[in-house]
């Protein structure tokens, strides 16, 4: 089997570092020899090195959205002693990290967009394409990714996969709630995100919403579950909208997902966004999603089907879809199912691990110009 270096910029809580994770961990139960780079380690250390997968962290603070000559160096450091047979990066400073340090040498080197990197500089970008330009193959995990990445950045379509974001059921351990909610918070419709609290999350458009939605229903209410830069500030909102009495802010939580199980909507206010494991997530446990219609959610969940998208940033579309939802529980509930049955279906882990197992192969065999149809998604979809 071939060894493996996945490289990404952190295994701190995250779409992108969770994605890494579960990949490491079942390409090594699949006899893989894989390890995993980064500027530094977080809370996701534990199922990596559960798995039997080597972590190593090259740098004293987090490298994010910028050029690390030292993450390249250690990156490069590394490959010289572990001898990897391809590297795959992940978010773009370990893309640009590995870029420079496979430069010189022929091994193989993939890169996977989790973004549309809306937050790039015209100088960013620039050398987003460099690190393209040396990478043998990349993968989109969401339409609008793949479009940038042919459209803006001149990437050859032959040279792109389209293979989106999957996720592992969730065990059927329930949350710990023991002081998290008051007393009957269960009792009634329980609505909730889950993101981490930056502005890009739109965690302050949810609770405007949330404000608008008590007012017709009061027996609703809402959770944030995360943490992050702007918890203070959103705590203040809250307080100053007269709702903070309706949410409660639960920080970062590892039973997150078992929570999403116990809501009766999951809402994504996102302004920006890749493919966020998220909404799966409340997919696969049959919660339906009230999402904005940015970035690749529009690839997971289909408008009236499986939840309701709304334009990004516009709180009185996000309060009537999520109004809709909760005084129709009926048609929630069909859209629950339907979102379980698509997840099962079309976003399986197994399924995202083989296309992506084929990526592999036709880049170690020297197919550079077109990754085979295997890699690609099937027809029938």
């Amino acid at each position: 089997m071939p060894r493996l270096l996945l490289a990404v910029d952190s295994i701190e809580v995250g779409g992108a570092e969770r994605h890494v994770v579960d990949l490491a961990s079942a390409l090594r139960r699949k006899g893989y020899g894989v390890e995993v780079a980064c500027s530094v380690v977080g809370e996701l250390a534990e199922p990596l090195q559960a798995a039997g997968v080597p972590v190593w962290s090259l740098m004293r603070r987090l490298v994010k959205r910028r050029v690390s000559p030292a993450y390249a160096s250690g990156i490069g450091k590394l490959l010289k002693e572990r001898r990897f047979d391809l590297v795959h990066a992940h978010i773009y400073a370990s893309s640009v990290a590995a870029a420079i340090a496979v430069r010189g040498t022929a091994l193989p080197f993939v890169i996977t967009e989790h973004t549309e990197a809306s937050w790039q500089t015209w100088w960013t970008r620039r050398v987003s394409r460099w690190a393209h330009r040396r990478a043998r193959h990349t993968i989109a995990v969401s339409t609008p990714i793949q479009r940038r990445l042919i459209e803006k950045d001149g990437v050859s379509p032959d040279l792109v996969s389209l293979i989106p974001n999957a996720v592992i059921p969730a065990s059927d351990d329930p949350p710990d709630l023991s002081g998290a909610l008051p007393d009957g918070w269960l009792e009634g419709p329980l609505v909730g995100v889950v993101a981490r609290l930056q502005p890009e999350k739109g965690v302050a458009h949810f609770l405007t919403a949330a404000a608008r939605v008590s007012k017709l229903s009061p027996q609703v209410r809402f959770i944030v579950v995360g943490d992050g830069p702007l918890r203070e500030e959103l705590l203040a909102l809250a307080r100053r909208i007269g709702v903070e009495d309706r949410v409660r802010f639960l920080g970062y939580r590892t039973d997150a997902r078992a929570l999403v199980g116990l809501m009766d909507v999951l809402v994504v206010p996102s302004l920006t966004e890749g493919s966020p494991l998220i909404v799966l997530e409340a997919m696969a446990a049959g919660v339906p999603v009230v999402a904005s219609a940015v970035g690749g959610i529009p690839d997971q969940v289909r408008h009236g089907e499986e939840g309701l998208l709304v334009p990004p940033g516009d709180q009185e579309a996000l309060a009537g879809a999520l109004g809709e939802l909760l005084r129709d529980p009926d048609r929630a509930r069909l859209l629950g199912v339907a979102g379980r049955r698509r997840t099962k279906n079309e976003f399986s882990h197994e399924e995202m691990v083989r296309r992506i197992k084929a990526v592999y192969r036709s880049v170690l065999d020297g197919k550079t110009a077109r990754v085979t149809e295997e890699a690609r998604i099937p027809t029938s979809r």
